[in-house]
């Protein structure tokens, strides 16, 4: 079942936040693309998370039905140039998804190239979105004006838990206080921050370099649907010796 993060804001276990009155979702860092990017630096990796992306997709729209889609950041991979599979998995998604939505795209630090292709599907680039009372921006500047409440990406934040014969298990996660909130990334295969073994200065946002981190609450998204750990503090201190 979602979580509400604050007003008209719910997590989802879809790894999408869903505002029902603006009739919204928000989703983000999909990374389109990373595949050919590794195979490109000799990393033999089999194309399978459009595949994912897709279907996850596919069952976000039918439960919720939104007007409006929010991609925050990171839609493709690749930072020097559109790739041959990023031209077809991002003109693909985009024209699904902006055939009966409206669409908008918050720039990411990926997405150096993306408005080539945005512009062929009438989509919009800006570096923020404010729906609602809610600012939605990538996180990898720390010059974009902000609202009230602020959604950042970015991060791909996620815990490792461990047992006493040191077996882990990854999940990724959502973060948020009163005013800040940070999304796991939609890509099922890209790296991220372990929030359960990292101090402020080793998170990738520089809004989150001055803030206090082990006070932001956790939402792990698992099979069993989200699970709350309460704060960072409070899961760092239950493998503090």
């Amino acid at each position: 079942m979602p979580e509400e993060l604050w007003p008209d804001v719910h997590a989802t276990e879809e790894r999408c936040i869903w505002m029902p009155e603006q009739d919204a979702i928000v989703i983000a860092d999909l990374h389109l693309g990373y595949e050919g990017a590794l195979r490109m630096d000799g990393v033999a990796m089999p194309r399978y998370q459009d595949r994912v992306i897709s279907e996850r997709l596919e069952r976000i729209l039918d439960r919720y039905d939104p007007r409006c889609i929010v991609v925050n950041g990171d839609f493709k991979h690749n930072f020097s140039r559109n790739l041959r599979q990023e031209w077809r998995e991002v003109n693909a998604m985009l024209s699904f998804l902006a055939d009966e939505h409206d669409v908008h795209l918050v720039r990411g630090n990926h997405d150096n190239f993306l408005k080539t292709i945005a512009v062929r599907h009438n989509v919009p680039m800006t570096w923020r979105y404010d729906i609602g009372d809610v600012t939605v921006t990538h996180g990898h500047r720390d010059d974009v004006p902000r609202g009230d409440r602020t959604l950042l990406a970015h991060e791909h934040p996620f815990i490792k838990l461990r047992d006493e014969v040191g077996a882990t298990l990854s999940m990724p996660c959502y973060l948020y206080t009163d005013d800040v909130a940070v999304m796991p990334a939609f890509s099922p295969i890209v790296s991220g921050t372990d929030v359960s073994d990292a101090m402020s200065r080793d998170y990738l946002s520089p809004l989150l370099h001055s803030v206090d981190v082990d006070a932001f609450n956790v939402l792990a998204v698992s099979d069993l649907g989200l699970l709350d750990f309460a704060t960072i503090g409070d899961l760092k201190a239950m493998y503090r010796p």
